[in-house]
């Protein structure tokens, strides 16, 4: 390889790696502002990805209706089942977005019922004549936290979604300082 092609391969990686590191940095900012918004408002991030999943499936529907319409103008096929297909789109999408509020109790109401069912299993599992062994001492710890996190997701906010924010504002926040710690 000629001195020339190894300079132009040095200078097209340098390119292509500062690409990277600009494209790293405004995705770790994007998922710090996501982290953010589950941690403090879970429950209006599902709200919005249950309202924006609608919007996608009635936008669907109305892409079948044209297709249906197209098929029918232009070659004369008339097909029930797009027809179908796009209406039951559309109502499904509506039906997702005027709903979109219970669709998010229920999940959290649902995760929270299945966090106590786990304590409340886990506790029984302990033996608690017998707390001054460690291990059902932990057990027994455990328990109870998994327990007041069921309640805490029942009647406030869905806990996984506030420690699945934890998680990547904490990824986040370490990605952006590796940035400027690392540029050059």
């Amino acid at each position: 390889m000629s001195a020339g092609k190894v300079v132009n391969l040095k200078v097209t990686v340098v390119n292509h790696s500062k690409k990277y590191r600009k494209r790293s940095l405004v995705y770790s900012i994007i998922l710090l502002v996501l982290g953010i918004f589950l941690t403090f408002n879970s429950s209006g991030v599902l709200n919005t990805i249950f309202n924006i999943l609608g919007i996608l499936v009635v936008l669907f529907g109305i892409y079948r209706f044209f297709t249906y319409y197209r098929l029918k103008s232009q070659l004369k096929i008339d097909d029930s089942g797009i027809l179908m297909s796009a209406v039951m789109s559309v109502v499904f999408g509506v039906l997702i977005i005027l709903l979109s509020n219970i669709l998010t109790s229920t999940i959290q109401i649902i995760t929270g019922i299945w966090l106590l069912f786990v304590g409340i299993s886990r506790l029984g599992e302990t033996d608690l004549t017998n707390l001054k062994e460690r291990n059902n001492l932990i057990l027994m710890i455990g328990s109870v936290i998994i327990i007041l996190l069921g309640l805490y997701t029942i009647f406030s906010e869905n806990v996984v979604f506030v420690v699945l924010g934890i998680i990547l504002i904490i990824y986040s926040v370490l990605d952006i300082i590796n940035y400027f710690r690392y540029r050059k």
